[in-house]
């Protein structure tokens, strides 16, 4: 009840209801009943709601208040409750007071020091907001204060490091950590070989992959993952294809996640037949496509209009227990207007609603616009009817024109009028004519037709002024 009240920020009624519960407790010597109602547990779902709710100070009364009611009233741990309320404001972005909080707690209590925990989970808030000087300082903090860092606090500081594309840094970490004696394992060594991935360093990716290898904890399949994204973003198909036959052959099962990577690469670049190629030789093996892989596969086939090859990945779709949604409907239902399949626009587009999916107006307006134009006029009103009973939005893409391709008439005209108003600057110096296209709030076609207007009026002017005055 307090995490749905907290969810629907109905904090104060969230309040009476523990208060409520604690003074019953406390009226009532049977320490049975209200104790395991009010825990550490409770606290925290408060502390976290109002972390996520942007109220990082009532969250840190809420922790002063659990531990004003000490052991005797309510089972709470201290420490473990201050590390949630550290956790709970760096997840949501509020770092910079948790670690505010923990120097005052510091300041208040001399002998008190930071466990590595808590040293653990500021760390990753730094790391995650991206402030690597802060980060840096508090690591240094630590080695000041001889608090022992574990394999946790060195896989913190990898991959912060590689998110920063700090990737030598972090490899010069893993050999800090085996000089004291830790272990590296897959939290550290992962970040590593995705960062070189990541920047195309394949080689250095795949003898860190090595060097993994013979460590007892090994690679995982988020480490082949790495490495299969990173040839795919590079467009190195064989490398990747190595680095998946690699993996099977090690006795490591491909996933959804590996197998899109490839469908990611086949959709971008339009690799029809590659990509229906692996689509069939994993259905044959026994695995079942995730609802990611067909709505790439869909994508695909949609762009480059092969319908024959969409109606029978969408049939297959359908008997793995995935139905159509939003996006690969919308995606059908644009294709079969696109070759003038009217009819079985209309089904799709009815079998939508039927579903409980309300389509996009644009796809309804496209799909209307085309039945009357072919004469079905009777069918695009039932449409209008279907459409009407349902809740949604009337507005369009700002690209979005009746009886034409607005997208392309729209980049040839401001092509056009930038080139006009390249021609007119050349002799125009009065800059603040740009100053007011930038803090125009009309569109851009519409405010590059006001400046060159603008220009050319002052341009004429000034041409007439000088014409006058060299005819006195």
């Amino acid at each position: 009840m307090i995490d749905l009240l907290g969810k629907s920020r109905e904090f104060d009624s969230a309040w009476s209801l523990l208060l409520n519960h604690l003074k019953k407790k406390n009226d009532d010597d049977d320490d049975n009943g209200v104790h395991s109602i009010v825990s550490v547990d409770t606290f925290a779902i408060l502390i976290r709601r109002y972390a996520r709710a942007g109220m990082p100070f009532p969250a840190i009364r809420v922790f002063e208040f659990a531990q004003s009611l000490g052991s005797n009233c309510v089972c709470v741990s201290n420490s473990d409750l201050f590390e949630i309320l550290l956790d709970s404001l760096c997840k949501e972005g509020h770092v910079r007071i948790a670690s505010g909080y923990v120097v005052r707690r510091k300041e208040l209590d001399c002998k008190w020091i930071p466990s590595v925990r808590v040293y653990n989970i500021v760390l990753n808030g730094w790391f995650r907001s991206r402030k690597l000087k802060n980060a840096e300082r508090l690591w240094n903090d630590m080695r000041k204060e001889n608090v022992a860092p574990t394999v946790v606090t060195y896989g913190t500081l990898v991959e912060g490091y590689c998110r920063m594309r700090r990737v030598e840094r972090a490899m010069e970490l893993v050999t800090e950590m085996r000089k004291e004696g830790i272990e590296p394992n897959a939290v550290v060594f992962n970040p590593i070989v995705d960062a070189l991935a990541e920047a195309g360093k394949f080689k250095e990716a795949m003898g860190m992959l090595e060097r993994f290898s013979i460590l007892e904890s090994g690679p995982t399949v988020s480490t082949y993952n790495s490495l299969v994204k990173g040839f795919c973003k590079a467009k190195d198909l064989v490398g990747a294809s190595k680095v998946l036959k690699m993996m099977i052959w090690r006795g490591f099962t491909p996933t959804s996640t590996t197998y899109n990577y490839f469908f990611r690469y086949f959709a971008k670049f339009g690799k029809i037949e590659e990509g229906m190629n692996l689509y069939t030789k994993i259905i044959q093996s026994g695995y079942v496509p995730d609802r990611l892989t067909y709505h790439l596969l869909i994508k695909m086939l949609c762009e480059h209009e092969r319908l024959e090859l969409v109606v029978q990945v969408s049939k297959e779709m359908r008997a793995t227990g995935f139905d159509l949604d939003l996006a690969t409907s919308t995606m059908l239902v644009h294709l079969l207007c696109k070759l003038h399949r009217f009819e079985e626009a209309c089904v799709e587009f009815e079998d939508m609603i039927r579903r409980g999916i309300t389509p996009q107006y644009l796809t309804y307006r496209k799909l209307t616009e085309n039945l009357k134009k072919s004469g079905m006029a009777v069918m695009a009103q039932k449409l209008s009817v279907q459409m009407s009973s349902l809740p949604h939005s009337t507005n369009l893409p700002d690209t979005y024109r009746e009886g034409g391709d607005r997208s392309r008439e729209l980049r040839s005209s401001i092509i056009k009028k930038a080139q006009a108003m390249s021609d007119i600057l050349k002799t125009s110096k009065d800059p603040r004519e740009l100053s007011k296209l930038r803090n125009s709030s009309q569109n851009p076609v519409a405010s590059a037709n006001q400046l060159v207007e603008d220009i050319r009026r002052k341009f004429s002017r000034s041409s007439t002024i000088a014409e006058t005055s060299d005819h006195p």
